[in-house]
């Protein structure tokens, strides 16, 4: 082969060569995967999660778990004094229903010192009897005054459709708190409940609230 040809033949090579070098920096590289956008929480909605164990679980003076212990579960998303919030805990009536589930929602506007609580709490229950009607709804007015370390409460409540029964009810409670320490304070209660079908009566309680670590105390 002459040099004449064999020149050719490499300047040929060089441009092929270069030729393939040019459309591999002219193809793009594989884009990397964009993640799925997160959803933004809703600006001025304030989220509330919680978990509490006790030893019995009372209501208006009741024990609804046969005096066993209970456990209750809790989230509530409030926005600008309005709320609406789910919970679940655990029952025992008879062993017919094994859980509680409530739903509330209400407004807590704020007046001249005085904290208002005006909402709705539906309250069902799992594994009902045919016969047995337990599920009810409360409409319920709160109010509370601070004093210092103290606070003095009250508050009704009325269903049109008292827990297993198909006549109305009320319940009405006065309520003190006094923050003795930073993590200790006490409080106490009176109510009486009203139930047109029969059965009215009485309830009180006392106790101390102590938190020991952020989120943990004992009642």
């Amino acid at each position: 082969m002459n040099k004449t040809l064999s020149r050719a033949v490499m300047t040929a090579c060089i441009l092929i060569a270069s030729s393939a070098f040019a459309d591999d920096a002219a193809t793009p590289a594989p884009a990397a995967p964009v993640p799925a956008p997160v959803p933004a929480p809703i600006p001025g909605v304030q989220y509330n999660f919680s978990a509490t164990a006790a030893s019995n679980y009372i209501f208006r003076g009741i024990s609804q778990t046969d005096n066993n212990p209970a456990l209750f579960v809790k989230g509530q998303a409030s926005y600008d004094g309005f709320y609406a919030g789910i919970g679940s805990e655990n029952v025992d009536f008879n062993n017919h229903s094994e859980a509680e589930y409530d739903l509330s929602a209400g407004w807590k506007p704020t007046l001249d010192n005085f904290n208002f609580d005006l909402g709705i709490i539906r309250y069902g229950y799992t594994d009902q009897p045919d016969h047995v009607d337990a599920d009810t709804v409360d409409f319920k007015g709160v109010v509370s005054h601070d004093f210092g370390p103290a606070t003095v409460g009250a508050a009704v409540y009325y269903t049109p459709d008292y827990f297993g029964t198909h006549d109305d009810g009320e319940y009405y409670q006065v309520n003190a708190a006094y923050k003795i320490i930073d993590n200790l304070s006490a409080s106490a209660a009176v109510g009486r409940q009203i139930i047109a079908a029969g059965g009215d009566y009485s309830t009180w309680n006392v106790g101390c609230d102590y938190n020991l670590i952020l989120g943990f105390g004992i009642v």
